[in-house]
């Protein structure tokens, strides 16, 4: 009899706690309207009651939609599913259509916020009366990354190759077109190359990625420069472009997004392609060492891409509401020789909001604010943000980039009242 009591009275405590819990959630769910309070040199968001918000964002279930970068879409992927577990009315949801896409997605205002491993070039950007700089965009630096030569040579070539920006600029010209080229052969003494002809892959779609590598490219060989340049589109020898400079008879392949260009590498022989580090290494694919200013030849890792992103720190960095076209990992290390260690083609990848929310129609003060708060633990390092990032082959931000994303961030607004506050 007695056990019988314990266990009805053991049941009915269990009972009146999960009748608690689920109080508590409905009304963490239904809470009316808040603003987020926050502390940049904390790891911690705090929410109060107000009556500053309305809208439907703020009392229900959020939707926020972003697009753009495939270089950050791995990371991205983790983030915005933790973010989710965290606030569980928040609902993120981010495609990987290019940097390209993602510039074209927040101009046209049909996404929340938009990804780029470029920034806004001088003409997107525009001026104090025209383009985005009138709507007083934010370009929001969340992380860094590397970008590297993939190739396939056949599942038993497992050598990491060397290569300079004089040499890869000559195969995506189409005058170095053999893989045992002795311009090639040079940089690689020793080992063996096949006879065969290079099969050049290049994104066919706008991409931060290509920026990169054809920023190294037009930094290293005048005639790229003048033939293709850098961009986040360019007209590739081979697939369109008919300048007296590109060979005859390169074969030039155009994928879609990194994954296609992955995939097109792992699948065929004797291709050659640029892909971020992290794609390659999820791929298992073979990827060069490429040469630095310093005159040595760098795998990209971790450690070297740091390296690189430490070096071009000592930079002056504009604010969110200034251009950052003139920004560059790569050009900074042009002429770095004391950095021996630094991976040469890597980058900052951009998240890019409005500063007044309001901008964009339909987006609600609470649709804003769940945003504002997404930005900030990205960039903060909440729950290990940053640190899960890093674990996947990304780069922390350093300091000096974190405080001026806090300051873009905070900085956001709904028609002039303030998302976060800094307290």
């Amino acid at each position: 009899m007695k056990r019988n009591l314990l266990e009805k009275r053991r049941i009915g405590i269990s009972t009146i706690a999960i009748v608690i819990i689920v109080v508590v959630i409905i009304a963490i769910a239904g809470v009316g309207a808040y603003v987020l309070t926050i502390k940049p040199s904390t790891t911690s968001i705090t929410t109060t009651t107000s009556t500053t918000c309305s809208g439907a964002g703020c009392a229900g279930s959020v939707t926020l939609v972003g697009a753009g970068s495939t270089l950050v879409g791995p990371a991205m992927q983790g983030w915005t599913y933790n973010f989710s577990l965290i606030y569980p009315n928040v609902r993120l949801t981010y495609s990987q259509i290019g940097s390209g896409g993602g510039v074209t997605a927040i101009t046209d205002g049909t996404v929340n916020f938009g990804a780029s491993d470029a920034p806004l070039s001088a003409a997107q950007y525009g001026n104090s009366t025209s383009g985005l700089a009138s709507k007083r965009i934010l370009q929001i630096p969340e992380i860094a990354g590397g970008v590297v030569p993939a190739y396939n040579l056949g599942s038993t070539f497992t050598t990491h190759l060397n290569f300079n920006g004089t040499v890869l600029a000559d195969i995506y010209l189409g005058t170095i077109t053999m893989w045992n080229d002795p311009a090639i052969q040079a940089l690689n003494p020793g080992v063996t190359l096949p006879d065969h002809q290079i099969i050049t892959v290049h994104r066919s779609d706008g991409s931060g990625t290509t920026y990169v590598f054809t920023d190294y490219l037009s930094d290293s060989s005048a005639t790229f420069n003048s033939t293709i340049g850098k961009g986040t589109s360019v007209s590739w020898c081979g697939s369109g472009n008919n300048s007296p400079n590109c060979g005859s008879t390169i074969i030039a392949i155009g994928s879609k997004g990194s994954t296609g260009v992955t995939g097109y590498i792992s699948g065929n022989e004797y291709t050659l392609g640029y892909v971020e580090t992290v794609y390659a290494a999820q791929a298992s694919l073979l990827y060069g060492a490429v040469q630095n200013a310093a005159g040595v030849f760098v795998l990209a890792n971790s450690t070297t891409t740091a390296a690189a992103v430490a070096a071009a720190a000592s930079a002056t960095f504009p604010n969110g509401t200034q251009s950052w076209a003139s920004v560059s990992i790569v050009d900074l290390l042009l002429k770095n020789t004391t950095a021996t260690n630094a991976y040469p083609l890597a980058t900052f990848t951009y998240i890019m909001v409005y500063q007044n929310q309001a901008t964009i129609s339909g987006v609600s003060q609470g649709q804003a604010l769940a945003l504002a708060s997404f930005l900030y633990w990205i960039i903060n390092n909440q729950n290990n943000a940053q640190t899960y990032a890093a674990n996947l082959g990304y780069v922390a931000l350093p300091p000096k980039i974190v405080a001026i994303d806090d300051a873009s961030i905070l900085s956001m607004n709904y028609n002039g009242k303030a998302l976060l506050t800094n307290t």
